[in-house]
């Protein structure tokens, strides 16, 4: 039986809903990344592995955003009885197609994050547990790639069931496609949950860890975007299969998109300085990284660093009746809201780009002793601005 498809409201909608939704998660997910790279450049930070994999990220995206649009052209999101055979069969290998792409896009992402994780989180014992992850992720990234390539035998069966002796894991779509999401989302709370500990063990203050709990807590939405597409794949008719896809293809690339832009919405703080700066401890109109016109720098203030039992430097209180707090506002190589280097010989140290403290604050209470190591790209500004500074003070 034909059904309705030029008429159908449904039909429509769906082609609408593919066209709009990919073009949006293309810009949104290319556009962070670019803006990543913008944030790195302005900080003059050079570029590391997490930033190199996650570009890798994007070209593997761009496969099932591609195999949307094309499938647009031979029947996606029409009725299966309204499809000619010659582009059903031409659908069928988009499809299959498509599924190539999910399992080493997340793998570069989740692998981008986890070495983020670690650059900020240098201690041996996250190191070894963020390896473990990376291993678990490994493993699921090539046994959903060779399920999904191998679910029909040969492979050809797949979008042509002409072949002789060919054939297929029952309901491969739902049943391999569940459990590879379920593996992918089970990952993903682990990553999404890594740093939280270790944030909460810093000794800044609880409305700091609120915030970078929060900045790490971005990749939730990607969480979000499992389960929809759970559901999705949950309604899949392989009767029907180029109408009841819609849903589920639309959703596969929304968390590739999702994923690459909530891993780079935390390195992105350099590009809104501005605004992260405007609460200012010291009350100046504190403009960021050394812009012209800035009376003050972004400060690490930080007093006593003693070493915990798990190899993590804690950031404490000076000593009693000083009266100091932590408040830690660094920026590193990452352009995150906080970077530590902790050395495995039991010394640390906190680059800091500071406009009120010198090289005479390297000691504070009871003989602790704190290093603080002045960003020369900002002493560097400093200088050129009091030059300036004198200038027109003779001027006058």
């Amino acid at each position: 039986m034909v059904l309705p498809s030029a008429d159908d409201p449904a039909v429509a909608y769906n082609k609408r809903v593919v066209l709009a939704s990919t073009i949006v998660v293309f810009i949104v997910s290319n556009g962070s990344y670019i803006a990543r790279l913008f944030a790195r450049k302005k900080t003059g930070a050079r570029f590391q592995a997490d930033d190199w994999i996650m570009g890798l990220a994007l070209p593997f995206s761009y496969i099932p955003a591609a195999c949307l649009l094309y499938g647009l052209t031979v029947g996606f999101g029409e009725h299966e009885a309204n499809v000619s055979k010659v582009d059903l069969k031409k659908f069928n290998i988009s499809l299959w197609v498509l599924q190539r792409g999910n399992p080493p896009c997340l793998l570069c992402v989740k692998t981008s994050i986890l070495l983020l994780y670690v650059r900020l989180f240098p201690t041996r014992m996250f190191r070894r547990v963020a390896f473990g992850v990376w291993l678990f992720t490994l493993g699921w990234a090539v046994a959903a790639f060779f399920s999904n390539m191998l679910q029909c035998l040969p492979i050809a069966y797949f979008w042509d069931k002409t072949i002789k002796g060919g054939h297929c894991i029952p309901n491969a779509l739902i049943n391999i496609g569940m459990t590879n999401g379920v593996l992918s989302f089970a990952g993903d709370l682990v990553i999404l949950s890594l740093p939280i500990p270790m944030v909460w063990k810093l000794q800044i203050n609880n409305r700091r860890k609120m915030a970078l709990s929060g900045m790490f807590l971005l990749g939730g939405f990607v969480c979000l975007t499992s389960i929809l597409r759970f559901v999705a794949l949950a309604k899949i008719n392989v009767k029907d299969i180029t109408f009841t896809q819609v849903d589920p293809g639309i959703w596969t690339y929304i968390e590739l998109g999702i994923g690459i832009t909530c891993g780079n919405l935390p390195l992105l703080r350099p590009l809104f300085g501005r605004f992260f700066s405007s609460g200012s401890r010291n009350g100046s109109s504190a403009t960021p990284y050394g812009a012209s016109g800035s009376k003050s720098y972004p400060l690490s203030r930080i007093t006593d660093r003693s070493y915990n039992g798990e190899g993590f430097r804690c950031m404490e209180s000076g000593a009693k009746g000083t009266g100091l707090d932590v408040d830690v506002e660094s920026v590193g190589e990452s352009g995150s809201e906080i970077e530590l280097n902790v050395k495995g010989n039991g010394s640390s140290s906190a680059e800091v780009a500071s406009g009120e403290h010198g090289s005479e604050n390297s000691h504070a209470g009871n003989g602790i002793n704190v290093r603080t190591e002045v960003d020369l790209r900002i002493e560097q500004v400093r200088a050129e601005i009091e030059k300036e500074t004198a200038k027109i003070q003779q001027r006058r």
